[in-house]
């Protein structure tokens, strides 16, 4: 990949973390149950959204084989508290976290709204998150 496309694409992922993170700002509406509703700021279409983003994120952060823009997840009752990496820092061997109002809104006690997170510790949280969804992807297209 050429230095310009790396730019782009690095662009691009930037533009979609922050799409993402405009999302926490929706105070989304509820439509009657079993009913679908055009309203973009209807919870489904703001989850359904929201996942489309990060779908995207991860396919551009694996493109530039980095950590930002991708989603760390944290177990929460019957739910996760989500995080966006926002910033890598190498010379320190961290990553800042923002978070993701995603589903329920769980927040991670120990990061609040933001934080920073060692970055072999995000990386491997990562990678086991990737191994998930290929198993489960392989399941899926054996049925």
């Amino acid at each position: 990949m050429t230095e310009n496309a790396k730019r782009f694409k690095a662009t691009a992922l930037q533009e979609l973390i922050a799409q993402l993170l405009e999302t926490n700002d929706i105070e989304p509406t509820f439509s009657p149950f079993g009913q679908k509703s055009e309203d973009p700021n209807d919870f489904d279409n703001v989850m359904k959204r929201q996942e489309e983003l990060m779908d995207e994120m991860k396919s551009l952060a694996r493109e530039l084989d980095t950590l930002m823009g991708r989603i760390v997840k944290f177990q929460m009752a019957d739910s996760y508290a989500l995080y966006v990496v926002t910033k890598v820092i190498r010379e320190a061997n961290v990553v800042e976290v923002t978070w993701v109002k995603w589903c329920d809104g769980w927040q991670d006690d120990r990061l609040g709204y933001e934080g920073i997170l060692e970055y072999q510790y995000v990386k491997k949280r990562i990678e086991g998150q990737d191994a998930l969804d290929k198993l489960f992807a392989q399941k899926k297209a054996q049925q």
